[in-house]
């Protein structure tokens, strides 16, 4: 079994380290320069990085330190598209700038791959870039030239392929496409969403995964998205608890990622407890082809809290190591 995290982390620390947000309001006053803003960025960058070294991950994120949200670097990359007022992200405590699109999208490029280029620098631990998925970028951002939806859809997908190639020779092993609007509205075509992600994972030569997180659909989308060019499948199954039976059921085409550590809950898991739903799942799909993650980003916890998550990763991997030799998976 392999750990990860799914993307974002706390901006502030859980100690006397750098605080970006606190430099970003410092910044903003005027009270520290550009170089300090880009050093603590850094420093908050690699502190993740060093977590996850700590920790034994598997495949990190970079923390989205650089990211005020899921489709901030994305924006910044594409021409006709800004960020505009905040609004609720799905049923969470936080809020996001939406996309607001005023003309067709041209991609540009450059910051998400800049962004990127600094963290492979500074990690040990393989790096996988975290983007947002064309129908949550299409749910979630407000039309004001298409007044097309497919059009618009059509459009998106095309500058998400151009900003997944312009990742490739960064150093990352992965890409991580985020979907959760896919889990938390309902109304979504089964054969369109398959088509349309097919087409966005064509011919990218590199490994690529779908994240569906904080939405009690997620379950009737693992058979669809087995076959559509990923190579694994992020699970929240905390919010949809229908997704631990399915993959005790029978084995899959992919790799599969159980979201089993809630990133919405301080209160840390149990290990023998999380341990035990694994168990058959791991006989049923494959040690090596089981993942155990957050359920979605850590950046809603404490920073304290996040760690103790990542903590208790490393702790249930090592113990499904020893389980066969106790009898346990055997």
């Amino acid at each position: 079994m392999r750990i990860t995290t799914l993307g974002s982390y706390p901006k502030i620390p859980a100690d006397n380290g750098p605080s970006v947000r606190t430099a970003i309001q410092r910044f903003e006053r005027r009270s520290i320069g550009l170089t300090q803003l880009e050093q603590t960025i850094r420093d908050r960058t690699h502190h993740v990085i060093q977590l996850a070294e700590t920790h034994r991950l598997d495949v990190t994120s970079d923390g989205m330190i650089r990211w005020n949200d899921m489709f901030d670097g994305v924006v910044r990359d594409v021409d006709n598209v800004q960020s505009a007022g905040l609004l609720r992200f799905l049923d969470n405590n936080f809020y996001y700038r939406h996309p607001l699109v005023r003309g067709r999208l041209s991609f540009q490029g450059g910051v998400v791959r800049w962004w990127l280029t600094q963290a492979v620098a500074l990690s040990t631990v393989p790096l996988k870039a975290v983007l947002p998925g064309p129908f949550t970028f299409l749910q979630l951002s407000q039309d004001d030239s298409y007044h097309n939806r497919q059009a618009l859809l059509d459009d998106v997908v095309e500058v998400l392929r151009l900003e997944a190639n312009s990742l490739l020779d960064t150093g990352i092993q992965e890409i991580q496409w985020d979907e959760p609007a896919l889990a938390y509205y309902p109304e979504w075509n089964i054969r369109e969403v398959k088509e349309t992600l097919t087409t966005l994972t064509k011919n990218l030569s590199v490994t690529q995964s779908l994240a569906l997180y904080w939405g009690s659909g997620i379950h009737r989308w693992i058979e669809p998205l087995a076959t559509s060019g990923f190579s694994r499948l992020y699970l929240d199954a905390v919010s949809d608890t229908e997704v631990v039976p399915r993959l005790r059921a029978e084995p899959l085409p992919v790799e599969v990622g159980l979201g089993l550590i809630d990133a919405r809950q301080v209160k840390k898991e149990s290990v023998s407890e999380l341990v035990k739903q694994l168990e058959p799942i791991l006989r049923v799909q494959g040690e090596s082809r089981v993942w155990l993650h957050p359920n979605g980003g850590l950046e809603l916890l404490p920073p304290d809290h996040a760690e103790g998550k990542v903590h208790v990763l490393s702790q249930v991997r090592d113990a499904v190591v020893t389980a066969p030799r106790n009898g346990g998976l055997r």
